[in-house]
């Protein structure tokens, strides 16, 4: 007769119940000084293109489906054509919302894709004066000033989250950029007291 092991106890006799939930002293990986940082497309904005190439699609079955007939198919073109465009259309839309990513940062400068009418669509960092928020036509924007003139407008309504935070990292990329290429001071002159 083999005796039955008490509750809460495991199969070696071990306190399970009692066992710590986290090791304190766990590994700890190295946090990068600044990741690249994606900020993704507002979800309304998203849903205005997903929309669009909605009716697109709409627009090539209406097509699609004289030529059927024309060529007699009869309906099976027009439905391969509709069944194909939903697909890619639903592919189009869960990359949108999923991976997409409106505006990335890196340690080197910006880049920003999805979003027309904001002017310059990259540079480096290296290369702006100032980081303005704007309104324009009643829209929050974040204005990007680079060197040469040139710009880039960024609506915030644009942008998936916190408008707050992605103009903090924006200007926290702008300072360290600015102040890394600051650091490095010219040798210093040789000071002779005796001379």
């Amino acid at each position: 007769m083999t005796p039955r092991t008490p509750r809460g106890k495991a199969r070696f006799g071990r306190d399970w119940c009692r066992s710590p939930r986290f090791q304190l002293n766990g590994g700890v990986s190295p946090v990068p000084d600044s990741p690249d940082t994606g900020y993704r497309l507002a979800p309304a904005l998203g849903l205005r293109l997903v929309g669009r190439s909605l009716v697109s699609l709409g627009v090539l079955v209406v097509v699609a489906t004289p030529l059927g007939l024309l060529f007699d198919t009869g309906w099976v073109f027009a439905g391969a054509v509709a069944v194909v465009g939903l697909v890619l259309v639903g592919a189009w839309a869960w990359w949108l919302f999923r991976k997409a990513r409106a505006v990335r940062l890196t340690d080197q400068g910006y880049d920003v894709r999805l979003l027309g009418g904001v002017g310059t669509t990259s540079a480096a960092w290296s290369d702006v004066v100032e980081v303005v928020a704007a309104r324009a036509g009643g829209t929050p924007c974040l204005v990007i000033r680079l060197t040469d003139g040139r710009g880039t407008r960024l609506p915030m309504t644009a942008l998936a989250g916190d408008p707050d935070a992605f103009a903090r990292d924006v200007r926290r990329r702008v300072r360290d950029a600015h102040s890394t290429s600051a650091e490095a001071p010219d040798e210093p002159a040789d000071h002779d007291p005796e001379a």
